[in-house]
């Protein structure tokens, strides 16, 4: 599907359910869950309980995940994270093995913003034996809408390589503020500029960029050997598309006699 099962893909959403909640004993799931992005405000997937189309349908919790490594400053400065931890009847603090001590400096402030919550930290993305089922918990009333940005703002903009990308250019392109806007996502693959084929015979590399970090990792050959496509996309609020799009492709470097696409 294309769109957000927050806002544009809801009706979407509210039919399939509805569907499956009709099917007879036996064929019916016991038990949905719907992953929303980092982006969404999950109000209106907190508020299906009510659409009389699911009548029987019982929302048992809403976890929100939020990354240790992020500035603690976030809580304060980003609306849509705030909102996003106080609809949440469980939060789970992640990377707790990558910096313990942002870690627990992130629950402290959690518990202080929001005292009834359940919070765990989580290592290798799993959480301690004993901790409480994500589904079980109990959905706070939503909190009024700040006219703070939100994923409905945000826009994303894709652009296909055609050539390797230099390494440093690229780090450095994505660990630099922006001129205008915020970035709040990239990822993408890519070949890169000197580096050879691994083992495998993939020259193709993962990159993410999230929480002020950006990580590559190995990106296997697909099935029968065929590689990736090798593209990036950018996720942000008021950024200037046509300056991204100049940027990126400044990041390939063509083989001798190749010719590089021109933005314009």
């Amino acid at each position: 599907m294309d769109g957000c099962a927050c806002c544009s893909l809801k009706a979407d959403v509210v039919k399939v359910l509805a569907d499956w909640a009709a099917l007879p004993e036996g064929r019916r799931p016991g038990r949905v869950v719907l992953e929303t992005t980092g982006l969404a405000d999950p109000t209106d997937l907190v508020d299906l309980e009510e659409d009389p189309a699911l009548a029987g349908i019982r929302l048992v919790g809403c976890l929100t995940v939020v990354s240790a490594l992020a500035p603690l400053a976030d809580l304060e400065r980003k609306a849509l994270l705030r909102r996003q931890a106080a609809l949440a009847s469980l939060v789970y603090v992640s990377k707790a093995d990558a910096d313990p001590s942002m870690a627990v400096a992130w629950e402290s402030q959690l518990r202080a913003a929001f005292p009834g919550h359940a919070i765990v930290r989580t290592r290798m993305g799993e959480a301690p034996a004993g901790s409480p089922d994500p589904w079980e918990g109990v959905i706070p009333e939503a909190p009024a809408p700040t006219g703070a940005p939100s994923f409905a703002q945000a826009r994303a903009l894709t652009l296909r390589f055609d050539h390797p990308v230099d390494p440093e250019a690229l780090e450095a392109l994505f660990l630099r503020r922006p001129d205008r806007g915020e970035v709040l996502r990239a990822k993408g693959v890519c070949a890169f500029q000197g580096w050879p084929a691994r083992n495998d015979g993939s020259d193709r590399w993962a990159f993410q960029l999230a929480d002020g970090r950006l990580e590559i990792t190995p990106l296997p050959a697909l099935a029968g050997g065929a590689l990736a496509s090798a593209a990036a996309v950018v996720i942000g609020l008021d950024l200037d598309h046509a300056d991204w799009r100049q940027r990126l492709r400044a990041l390939e470097r063509p083989p001798a006699g190749a010719r590089r696409k021109v933005v314009l």
